[in-house]
């Protein structure tokens, strides 16, 4: 849960404050049961009796947005006079990161703003390296390298991005028993396969320095 507190105040001498309800509701699950692990929230998404003390102090509770599925939930926070008029209606996201929200001092949420753009679509990040007996591994142009041995070859790489993971498919042709030298920047590499048409596979991630170290022992298979 987290704590969301605010105080209301007047235009009017500030010792004689009229009563004022605040009402708190869940909005933006659109048709689907708004749920908390798996558990539906809708015996109650609305709460009218937040107490309001008579210096206008408020406190509630409320789940997290980011812990209620679906994605995209809100509350709205509406402010009533003592004749019971909307005097205000704005929107909020609390997300468990936070904890506490004082609403004197946050922005309200716009639930009109536009969706965030889309994701990148899935691109072919699966480069065939011709063979040399010196291949370069731009790791700008891909995330995962197939090359074919015919020969023995020392390998070599550039352009690293310091997180991202490669992937080496290093496969032997017809004939194997081709030596293939890892880059000098990658470490703790599988020795390959010697086998005819063997394939080893080994993964690594990049440091800061452009480094790649092997995740875990490369695997076999023909």
């Amino acid at each position: 849960m987290v704590t969301v507190s605010g105080i209301l105040t007047t235009i009017l001498n500030e010792s004689d404050l009229p009563s004022a309800t605040v009402e708190v509701a869940l909005c933006g699950y659109g048709s689907q049961v708004p749920r908390l692990n798996g558990q539906a929230l809708a015996a109650r998404v609305t709460d009218g009796n937040v107490v309001v003390n008579n210096v206008g102090y408020f406190q509630f509770q409320v789940v997290p947005n980011d812990d209620i599925e679906p994605a995209g939930t809100y509350y709205t926070v509406t402010i009533k006079d003592d004749n019971g008029d909307i005097v205000q209606v704005n929107a909020y996201i609390f997300d468990s990161g936070t904890g506490t929200y004082d609403l004197n001092t946050i922005d309200p949420y716009d639930p009109n703003q536009p969706p965030p753009p889309l994701a990148p679509a899935l691109a072919d990040w699966f480069v065939v390296v011709p063979f040399s007996a010196n291949p370069m591994f731009d790791l700008s142009q891909g995330l995962a390298f197939k090359y074919t041995l015919t020969g023995d070859s020392i390998g070599h790489i550039e352009n690293g991005v310091p997180g991202n993971l490669y992937t080496f498919f290093i496969v032997q042709d017809s004939v194997g028993g081709h030596n293939f030298t890892w880059p000098e920047a990658c470490h703790n590499a599988t020795p390959i396969n010697m086998d005819i048409f063997g394939v080893t596979i080994q993964t690594f991630v990049c440091d800061a320095i452009q480094e790649l170290w092997a995740i875990g022992a490369g695997t076999y298979y023909l």
